[in-house]
């Protein structure tokens, strides 16, 4: 498709909008805390820090890592990257992921800005040029997804790259087919080797190259470029694992073959239906499945609806359903909106109406925006209080029961019952030990700290120091801004976070620690008095 030529004032009004886009992004990945689904935690983070920092067994790790079946590649980055920060003196948990979220906003507006320009001339006029970069840029579901570190959005990314890429090779001169075959090949093999799912996409795409753009120097290029980034993904599971494994075969057996993504729940064909109105928004969420559903109809010859159709179908069949599965098709939704808004008689868009609605809409995502970077995850104020009580300090014990879940644990039943720890943001002087009773964990609690040692008990009972024959200290902490708990705290909402999610810390009267001392919280941890 031969773009439609932009004059020299549209090319700064464009360039201003996109330089304004990608500071948007970076910025809200400074801002983002937190992550989207556990997944994002354990299936990465934990991996690299374990490659970091080693451990003395790996039995607190999550079954996926026992069953090898997870891919190693977006482990390595965050490894690497971590190595550099220990190098420079800069490690911490918190810089790490800021620097992954970084890495992923700076991807995200670079393939958004290559789609761009391979379509912007199918999009028509400058009004629908800048619609685009604001649908992609700054509408709060993209700016959301753009700055996380996860499979599902590294494969999005990636899947809208070899779109953007296919079309471009199709002007391509014959001498440079070749070339062209490699990096899509290159592109399709890393797709794949960071989420294996996306090879139902994958699918759909090598049929449509067999149909509509059979070009042999393409193909023969192609190859090369698979092989390179299958082997970087078996060098990164190696790497990972420490033996040489199949990890796409092993996740179909875990997963497929003995069901246990199924143990996670089990949900009705229209799952996707409904969760997409429930957790998108029933406006946002109404409108990008008529935009995703009219683009299918209208253009079905095209690259894009050959790769997601499959990909959808499929996760459609399956009994697990989670709405992130559909998040690589996500991507393409600024897109399907400007599309579809041009089927439209345009004057729907002159009047008083529309603008009203756009104000509207504007503001409603600006508070969207401002909600998702204010509040974030419950669990990054936790580990901030934890990181700062643990500062400066002696060795810190944390106990709790089996079963219990918290923020540094929870019981696993897929395969094997055991707790698993989260440790990639567990200060350097804590050590997490489970027990199996309340009864015994009084016992070991009274022991380490009659010992010297500083004891905090983790539990999801409110009032466990009303309970408790121990004598406790609720170490307090909450995930909102001041300014939210401030103007906005009706009825004391903001305690509902955090109230089975609880750290105690265990306070011996003098006369039973062998130094005679009293052991409080360091000022400023967020001991509740």
């Amino acid at each position: 498709m031969d773009p439609s030529p932009i004059n020299s004032a549209e090319r700064r009004r464009t360039g201003r909008i996109m330089l304004a886009g990608v500071l948007f992004t970076l910025l809200f990945a400074l801002l983002s805390r937190g992550f989207y689904h556990p997944d994002e935690h354990f299936q990465i983070l934990e991996y690299a820090r374990l490659k970091l920092f080693g451990a003395e067994t790996t039995d607190y790790m999550p079954w996926e890592y026992h069953a090898m079946m997870r891919p190693g590649i977006q482990p390595f980055i965050a490894w690497a990257l971590g190595r550099l920060l220990l190098a420079a003196g800069l490690y911490t948990p918190f810089a790490l992921v800021a620097l992954l979220q970084l890495l992923s906003a700076a991807l995200s507006s670079a393939v958004l800005i290559v789609l761009f320009r391979t379509v912007h001339g199918e999009l028509g006029t400058e009004c629908r040029r800048r619609w685009f970069l604001f649908t992609g840029f700054f509408l709060w579901c993209m700016a959301y997804l753009h700055v996380h570190f996860t499979a599902e959005l590294f494969a999005g990314n990636l899947l809208v790259l070899l779109a953007a890429l296919t079309l471009r090779s199709r002007q391509a001169a014959r001498e440079r087919e070749f070339r062209w075959g490699a990096a899509l090949g290159l592109v399709a093999g890393l797709t794949f080797a960071v989420r294996y799912q996306a090879g139902f996409a994958l699918a759909g795409y090598g049929i449509w190259l067999l149909i509509y753009d059979r070009r042999r120097r393409l193909f023969a290029g192609m190859v090369p470029g698979v092989c390179l980034a299958l082997a970087a993904g078996l060098c990164a599971d190696y790497w990972l694992y420490g033996e040489w494994t199949l990890v796409p075969l092993n996740y179909l057996r875990e997963n497929i073959l003995n069901s246990h993504m199924d143990e996670f729940g089990v949900s009705p064909w229209w799952y996707y239906f409904t969760e997409a109105f429930s957790e998108g928004g029933y406006i946002t969420g109404a409108v990008l499945l008529a935009a995703t559903v009219w683009f299918f109809v209208r253009r079905p010859r095209h690259v894009v609806t050959w790769m997601l159709l499959p990909f959808l179908f499929v996760h459609f069949l399956l009994g697990h359903k989670e709405l992130r599965f559909f998040f690589p098709a996500l991507f393409f939704a600024p897109y399907f909106l400007v599309l579809f808004a041009g089927a439209f008689p345009q004057r729907i868009f002159a009047g008083r109406a529309w603008r009203w609605t756009v104000g509207a809409a504007a503001a409603a995502n600006l508070c969207a925006c401002v909600y998702a970077v204010a509040t974030g995850r419950e669990d990054m104020a936790f580990h901030r209080m934890m990181r700062d009580y643990c500062r400066g300090g002696s060795a810190v014990v944390a106990l709790d029961v089996t079963g219990d879940w918290n923020l540094y644990s929870y019981l696993q039943l897929v395969k094997k019952r055991c707790m698993v720890d989260a440790r990639f943001y567990m200060p350097q002087n804590l050590t997490l030990r489970h027990t199996n009773s309340p009864e015994q964990l009084e016992r070991t609690a009274r022991e380490l700290a009659a010992a010297g040692e500083r004891v905090v008990v983790l539990s999801g009972d409110p009032a466990l120091a009303e309970k408790s024959a121990l004598p406790l200290r609720k170490l307090w902490w909450n995930p909102y801004p001041g300014w939210i708990r401030r103007w906005f705290n009706f009825n004391d909402w903001t305690r509902f976070p955090v109230q089975n999610k609880n750290v105690y810390e265990v306070r011996l009267p003098a006369a039973e620690r062998p130094d005679g001392t009293v052991r409080s919280a360091p000022e400023g941890s967020g001991a509740a008095g």
